[in-house]
């Protein structure tokens, strides 16, 4: 019965974890279809407000209101009014109504109650969208939708166009977003700048104009896209919503599905699983314990038999429905003759395979446990690469946006001159800085950062680095070292070693806050190896505290990324993070071993040496003068902030700048037209990456010059090299920018 349960219980737990993968699978189709319906009805949107500032630039170039013949528009407006079917205003620049198609020609008219949307347009001369705002002559809330007039290169007039909320509200039944796949349970919702409710699939009377959810408002504050987020919508439904922020309007698309719909198919899932499971030991059980009477019913017989045997009885005839058991009988009264005889011989023999048998079963247990260790060792290290993909994705993206960020407080640098404004802008770019170092330790747990290694000898990094944690932790932790003489040389960074070691260091000090002692050892090891470096010899830094220790389901989470028990501004999170990601990138493995109220040991394998490092790019050029300023360049970033900032960083130079969002795009601008003196391009782009675009560009032009950036740190994003082509991390400053293409042009690596 215990063989039955070892050998069923597996099955059991495979069962369920493909029931929840196709569930998982369900449930991220069910994503993308919401995405899909976000996208779509912010497109309509879009298309929507497009076409009516196109309408309204239409009527805006009439000749009447051009020659100033506001009487003859006013017929024209109120012609075209049949056609629309709104209400048509037209303002002065100081927010005055000339006309208002509502209210008959030269009758007094209000003033706009609300012109930041006018204020927009006559400040950027483009046309705008409103938020949700009350209209000064029908007393209702109102979109507003406004176009300039410009006369002689001025605005002159804005003319604007009412719109009711419901009009938005009827793009619902439009994309039949109801009748195909979504239940009328589901909430859409669209959300103006100022997070007021302009639009409702239900009971929209009662929510126009009030503020979206809270849990939404937040997401929404954090980022301009979210596929999935847990929420309770203003009626109190609890949702799953998905949101997207359009770039024309600035108003965001939310949908919200009831957590109900969603979650309903797991818990079904788990439950047919656990009353699967639970039948099928249960039969398991059942046949064992029929099989095991089957067997043991002859057994009886035969140690009947066998006390037989030893008192010299006469022994009759065996049958039973086991085959071998048979022979087993008939081979006893055969023998019975001769037992007396061999009766020592036989105990010898039973013992020997009594012992054969239990070493047989204690095997049997021990490939058990060792399968279980290693499905459990599988399964931390595949979460941790898929967090550590994450991570490296986030962090790029955020580099990029850093990059965006960081040029563009540069140039404003130079056009600002009070001191109250130039201490705002040195604020924010020291929060851009602190970004930057942010997805640093992002990229190092990902293990996606540039490491410049060289051979070392872990004693003298640990000895030179001893004043400098005494500073860090404090009088009250004492330092201890135990190294080891003739200490094998690794292969490793030393800078990013150095600040591992700190962050365990201070994570020591922190676990003790009474004072206490930290000790340090090294070690060439060749055995009982961790599986990431099995069989190859290692360097281990080992380093333990007293400490308050860990639980172990601490220890489970403690290499996870702004995972902490610290309060709230005491921590990261980041620094075991860091400590991971940089061993691993070494080619080493990190171990924790700890006990709550017996300290923590943090366990640091790295490889054995072999040979020297090979020198690589430097992270960052010496800032250069521009020569040369009359170079033709070509700026590839599918980003569209990096490619600007980067081009009008340039561009204030001197240089020529062409720009592409694409690999396709720039091999089009590369073959046609006047020749580049220089390519910039981003290594991670959709579709051709930046070395593939480059290679294939090199296949016509040998000596084309190339300069890469990359927010992973000089790598690809699958974390190999970019060659011998000088790169740069983003975010990068203006020097290192002009440096970086000046020592490209002058062939300097």
């Amino acid at each position: 019965m215990i063989l039955a349960t070892v050998t069923a219980l597996p099955l059991v737990v495979l069962a369920g974890v493909a029931a929840m993968s196709v569930i998982d699978n369900q449930r991220a189709q069910l994503k993308n279809e919401v995405a899909g319906k976000v996208n779509g009805l912010l497109n309509d949107i879009d298309s929507q407000i497009n076409a009516i500032q196109v309408e309204l630039k239409v009527l805006s170039q009439l000749p009447s209101i051009q020659s100033g013949d506001i009487a003859a528009f006013d017929r024209q407006l109120r012609a075209a009014i049949r056609v629309y079917g709104t209400a048509l205003v037209l303002h002065d620049t100081q927010g005055q109504q000339i006309i208002n198609t509502n209210r008959p020609f030269g009758e007094p008219l209000p003033r706009a109650t609300n012109t930041e949307m006018h204020d927009r347009v006559v400040t950027t001369g483009l046309p705008q969208v409103s938020d949700l705002i009350i209209g000064a002559t029908l007393r209702r809330p109102i979109i507003s939708v406004g176009v300039p007039v410009i006369h002689d290169g001025q605005v002159v007039y804005v003319l604007a166009m009412g719109i009711g909320p419901e009009i938005l509200s009827q793009l619902f039944n439009d994309q039949n977003l109801l009748s195909e796949a979504i239940s009328p349970a589901w909430t859409i919702a669209i959300i103006d700048r100022k997070d007021l409710i302009l639009a409702r699939n239900r009971e929209l009377d009662q929510f126009l104009g009030k503020p979206v959810a809270p849990l939404l408002r937040r997401a929404m504050m954090s980022a301009t896209e979210n596929t999935w987020i847990p929420n309770i919508t203003s009626d109190g439904i609890p949702v799953y919503s998905t949101f997207r922020r359009s770039l024309v309007t600035g108003w965001t698309v939310a949908i919200g599905i009831p957590r109900e719909f969603v979650d309903a198919p797991i818990r079904r899932a788990w439950m047919l699983t656990f009353a699967g499971g639970i039948s099928f030991m249960a039969l398991s059980l059942v046949l064992a314990y029929w099989m095991a009477r089957g067997i043991r019913r002859p057994v009886y017989k035969l140690a009947a038999m066998t006390r037989a045997m030893g008192g010299c009885e006469p022994l009759a005839p065996f049958h039973s429905g086991v085959r071998e058991l048979n022979f087993v009988g008939h081979g006893l009264r055969d023998a019975a003759i001769t037992l007396a005889q061999h009766r020592e011989h036989l105990e010898e023999v039973v013992e020997r395979r009594t012992q054969e048998l239990a070493l047989a079963n204690n095997q049997l247990w021990a490939e058990i446990e060792a399968r279980k260790q290693a499905q459990a060792i599988l399964l931390q290290s595949q979460k941790m690469e898929a967090i550590g993909q994450l991570t490296g994705g986030i962090a790029h993206d955020f580099n990029n946006l850093l990059t965006v960020a960081s040029g563009s407080l540069e140039m404003l640098d130079a056009r600002i001159s009070d001191e109250k404004s130039r201490h705002l802008l040195g604020s924010v770019q020291g929060a851009v800085r602190r970004g930057a170092e942010l997805t640093n330790s992002l990229l190092a747990f990902a293990r996606k950062q540039r490491l410049d290694p060289v051979l070392a000898d872990l004693n003298v990094v640990i000895v030179k680095m001893s004043e400098m944690l005494r500073r860090s932790i404090g009088a009250s932790i004492r330092i201890r070292h135990t190294l080891a003489a003739d200490l094998w040389s690794v292969l490793i960074d030393i800078g990013q070693i150095e600040t591992a070691l700190l962050n365990v260091a201070i994570n020591a000090r922190d676990a003790m806050p009474k004072g206490g002692t930290l000790m340090i050892k090294t070690a060439n090891i060749s055995d009982d190896l961790p599986e990431e470096v099995a069989a190859r010899e290692c360097v281990l830094v080992s380093m333990r505290d007293n400490g308050v220790g860990m639980s172990s389901e601490v220890i489970e989470r403690a290499f996870e990324p702004f995972f902490t028990t610290k309060e709230i501004g005491k921590g990261t999170g980041l620094g075991l993070s860091m400590l991971f990601g940089v061993v691993h990138q070494s080619g080493g493995a990190v171990r924790l071993h700890s006990r709550v109220g017996r300290g923590t040991t943090v366990q640091i394998y790295l490889p054995r040496a072999k040979r020297a490092a090979l020198p690589g790019a430097e992270d960052a050029l010496p800032p250069r003068a521009p020569t040369n300023t009359a170079a033709r360049i070509l700026v590839v970033d599918d980003d569209p902030g990096v490619r600007w900032v980067t081009a009008q960083c340039l561009r204030g130079i001197g240089y020529s700048v062409v720009e592409a969002d694409c690999g396709r795009a720039a091999l089009r601008l590369l073959k046609g037209g006047d020749p580049f003196d220089l390519v910039i391009i981003d290594q991670v782009m959709p579709g051709l990456s930046g070395k593939v675009t480059a290679r294939l560009a090199r296949r016509t032009s040998p000596g084309l010059k190339v300069l890469f950036m990359s927010g992973y740190g000089g790598m690809d994003e699958d974390g190999r090299e970019a060659g011998d082509d000088i790169w740069l991390r983003k975010p990068f400053r203006t020097e290192i920018l002009v440096g970086a293409v000046s020592a490209v042009l002058h062939h300097v690596h």
